[in-house]
Formats: structure tokens, C-alpha cells, sequence
């Protein structure tokens, strides 16, 4: 018997040690992936994400998990392509690499925990392939092989192609449900004035300029309304919600050439583009009931370190709701800045991880706390 209890607690031991070394492993990899997009051709990059990889793969097995291994297995063969030069290193495979840590991840915590699986060994298998594809030479294979890979791990990634009818997984359908605006307000008890009806009855033409923005206004609401309650309602959440509706209401007013451009703004167009939050301050503020409403709308833009516009401000001089309001549109503009020519969005993981590396800089640290216990909450009612 004791030799029995004295096994159980160093099989305790060892998984414990594990653990802390696979989230400390797993971290280390998501800051290379995001580094790599940076510096695609890192060669230092590449190999020491590679060994971190391997590490993993190791030490899973070593710690009788082997039946997890071979997903790692499929990023050191993808991996292994990127370093020889078969593929070249780009944001669809970033995103699968990442996604598969992530699956990684989960799966190891659902078995340590005695949890059910997020997948099954045979969903597992044919997920595995699907990543060891994205590392072949023959483009269309491996398309197929990302979109593939990324609706099994994040089917929420798949965007629904309005123009070819084309039906969304049952899966995605349910992720990409956005409620009404209307029910939001309800849920955080804000009174529909005429005013703030005013300003929600402006969204709906908003969203129609572009086929890209339907569905944004509720999603930035729910977050930001969210994140407010959460914090103990700093902002009166009536002037939260006049800001949602309104803070991008200059945009629609900008040619759709400029709007849905692909390429990097010039001087002029940059400048045009700045210009929303100050235009959208103006008539905001011209109804004096919404002050803290039009704070918002101008300062959006403004960033902690005092990089941001229209006025270089820096973290102790925005206003609460600024700081809220750049936080989601930045986590919003993540999630969905590929709808424009891929009809992939940007994995939740990602989106999260982007926000959190720039806190500090963009986003006032507390508000990041914040934003990543609201967001998380979200996506799992979600």
C-alpha cells in the first residue's frame, strides 16, 4: 500500500511539473508565432519554435499522453516544411499552428481534469492530416487543408459567403448568432430615450454602406456594455451605448474605395480617415444630455502611450470609456479584418493574444484584465 501511494504521488508530481512546464512551453510558442508574422523568415524563430514543438511532443508522451502527440506531431511537419523552404511562412498557417496549441491545450487540461474531450481520437486523426496538408507545395491542397483544419478547431474562423449562398456549419451558425441591439440594451437595463434611439436607428443604415460592418454595432455593444458591468459601471452605460452607436458614424461618410482598400493608406487618405472622431465628436456633442458619450467618440483612437489620435493623449488623460471603446473596436477590427478577401476571421485565440500584447502601449493594462475575463465569457455562452 505504500508503495502504491507513494507511486500515485509522484505520478502526481510529474504531472504537475508537466503542467507547469506545457503552459510555460505553450506561451513561449504563441509570442513566436505572433513574432514570426513580423519576421516571416526568421530563420532563429523558426527553429527555436520548432524545438519548443518537439519539447512538447516529448514530454506529452513521456508523461503517457502519447495519444495526444501526433497533433504536435503535424506543426513539427508543417514546421518542418516552413524551415526547409517547401512553404512559405503566412498568416493562415500562423493561425492553424496556433490554433493547434491551443487544441493542444485544451486537451490536455480535459485530461488531467477528467473532463470530456473538445475531440474525439477519430477527430483528432483526421484533424492531424488535415495540418500535416497545410504543408504541401500544391496551393490548392493546402487552402483546402487550412479551412479544413480551422473548422474543426474554430468554426467560428468560417464566414458565411452571402454572394454564392453558400450554408454555414450548424457549428459556425451558432458562433456567429449576434443579438439584436435592442435586447442588448435590455440586458443592461439601458432606457431606450429618444435620443439613444435616435442614435441606434442611425446603425442600421451605417452597417448597410458596407457588407463588412453588418452585425459589428451588436457585437461591440454586448462587449463593451459587458466589460462596463463588469468593472463596477465607471461609464453610465446609456452614454456607453449613445458611444457605440455613434463613434464610427463619420466613417460611413468616407468613399467605400477607401473603406475597403487592401493596401496600406496613403498620407491623404490616413488623414481623411482620422478625421471620423472628431467630426463624430461634433455631433455628439452638439446634444448636451451625451458629453460623456461625445469623450468617448473622440478619444477611441487615443492609445495609453500617447501614440494615438487625434490628440496624442496619454493613459491617465482618457476617459474611462475610451479606453473601453479601443479595446473592443480593436478586438472587433481582429476577429473580422480578413472578411474582405478570404472569408476567414481571425481565430478568438489570436484576437486575445493581440489585444494582450499590446497592453501597456495601446490599452490600459486594467481594462486588458478586464476585457479577458468578459471576452472568454462571451465566447463560451456564445
Amino acid at each position: 500500500m505504500a508503495t502504491q501511494s507513494s507511486d500515485d504521488e509522484f505520478q502526481h508530481d510529474l504531472m504537475e511539473d508537466f503542467f507547469l512546464d506545457f503552459r510555460e512551453a505553450h506561451t513561449h510558442c504563441e509570442s513566436a508565432l505572433i513574432e514570426l508574422e513580423h519576421t516571416p523568415t526568421n530563420s532563429t524563430l523558426l527553429n527555436d519554435l520548432f524545438r519548443s514543438v518537439h519539447t512538447i511532443k516529448g514530454n506529452l508522451i513521456y508523461v503517457g499522453l502519447r495519444d495526444l502527440s501526433p497533433l504536435l506531431q503535424s506543426v513539427e511537419d508543417v514546421l518542418d516544411a516552413i524551415r526547409n523552404g517547401r512553404v512559405t511562412f503566412d498568416t493562415y498557417l500562423s493561425d492553424v499552428i496556433l490554433l493547434a496549441m491551443d487544441t493542444t491545450d485544451r486537451l490536455v487540461r480535459a485530461r488531467l481534469e477528467q473532463q470530456p474531450a473538445p475531440l474525439s481520437l477519430p477527430q483528432l486523426e483526421i484533424l492531424c492530416g488535415h495540418i500535416s496538408q497545410t504543408g504541401t507545395e500544391n496551393e490548392a491542397q493546402r487552402q483546402h487543408a487550412i479551412r479544413a483544419a480551422l473548422g474543426i478547431m474554430a468554426p467560428d474562423t468560417l464566414q458565411h459567403n452571402v454572394s454564392k449562398g453558400k450554408p454555414l456549419p450548424s457549428a459556425a451558425k451558432t458562433l456567429m448568432a449576434t443579438p439584436d441591439n435592442l435586447a442588448i440594451l435590455d440586458q443592461f437595463a439601458v432606457q431606450l430615450d429618444d435620443d439613444l434611439r435616435f442614435f441606434h436607428q442611425l446603425s442600421t443604415p451605417l452597417e448597410e454602406r458596407s457588407q463588412y460592418w453588418r452585425g459589428r454595432t451588436a457585437r461591440i455593444l454586448q462587449l463593451s456594455l459587458a466589460m462596463n458591468r463588469h468593472a463596477g459601471e465607471p461609464v453610465e452605460p446609456a452614454q456607453m451605448a449613445a458611444a457605440v452607436f455613434m463613434h464610427d458614424v463619420a466613417m460611413a461618410f468616407l468613399p467605400l474605395p477607401i473603406l475597403h482598400k487592401s493596401t496600406p493608406l496613403n498620407t491623404e487618405e490616413t488623414a481623411l480617415l482620422r478625421s471620423h472622431t472628431q467630426q463624430a465628436f461634433t455631433l455628439v456633442s452638439a446634444m448636451r444630455a451625451w458629453e460623456q458619450a461625445s469623450y468617448i467618440v473622440l478619444e477611441h483612437h487615443e492609445r495609453e502611450d500617447g501614440t494615438g489620435y487625434p490628440a496624442g493623449l496619454t493613459g491617465q488623460h482618457i476617459c474611462p470609456g475610451a479606453k473601453i471603446l479601443a479595446i473592443v473596436d480593436a478586438f472587433e477590427a481582429r476577429t473580422h479584418e480578413r472578411a474582405y478577401s478570404t472569408n476567414l476571421k481571425r481565430p478568438f485565440v489570436r484576437a486575445v493574444l493581440e489585444i494582450n500584447r499590446c497592453s501597456g502601449t495601446h490599452f490600459d493594462p486594467n481594462w486588458v484584465n478586464v476585457f479577458n475575463e468578459v471576452a472568454r465569457t462571451l465566447q463560451q455562452d456564445g
